[in-house]
């Protein structure tokens, strides 16, 4: 199991610094059915928050945010 607290996205991170950081990852939210894209709380809301507010496990959250960094910044091996 990935730890949420390992990588370049963490449990702690603010949404809008994830969104901003990696554009890609808005998909993520959109597709969970997140507001956070556009959200006025999103600078200071973490990713553990936002988990926590739509009832989703923050780890299943992390590791799909991750799964769609470019490669090489998830850790990704070829």
């Amino acid at each position: 199991m990935p730890d949420p607290f390992a990588g370049p996205i963490g449990v702690d991170m603010p949404v809008a610094e994830v969104m901003r950081r990696w554009p890609e990852s808005v998909a993520v939210f959109l597709g969970r059915r997140m507001a956070c894209p556009g959200c006025p709380m999103a600078p200071f809301t973490t990713l553990a928050e936002a988990a926590r507010s739509y009832a989703i496990d923050a780890e299943d959250l992390i590791g799909d945010l991750r799964a769609v960094l470019p490669f090489g910044e998830a850790g990704s091996q070829p």
